[in-house]
């Protein structure tokens, strides 16, 4: 499982699973110190490591460096609490 910034490098790499997110190089989990941004992140990559049927599967997440509210979408997710 890769989680990096640019689709090109798993695509070379023939990685088996990758998440590509729209983030700054050298910061493929989000923001220093940002734990919902970090976790929702984690859980598409670990979502992905479940349910990928074919090998080279290569998802890209939807997310904008700083214009995404990850305490929305984990509030949406776990309304019981994260």
């Amino acid at each position: 499982m890769v989680i990096n910034e640019n689709a090109k490098i798993p695509e070379r790499l023939k990685t088996p699973r990758a998440v590509v997110v729209r983030f700054p190089y050298g910061r493929p989990m989000g923001e220093p110190g940002n734990q919902a941004q970090h976790r929702v992140v984690a859980e598409d990559a670990l979502q992905l490591l479940a349910t990928a049927r074919q090998p080279n599967t290569i998802v890209q997440l939807p997310y904008r460096w700083k214009r995404t509210d990850f305490e929305a979408i984990l509030k949406a997710r776990h309304p019981q609490g994260h």
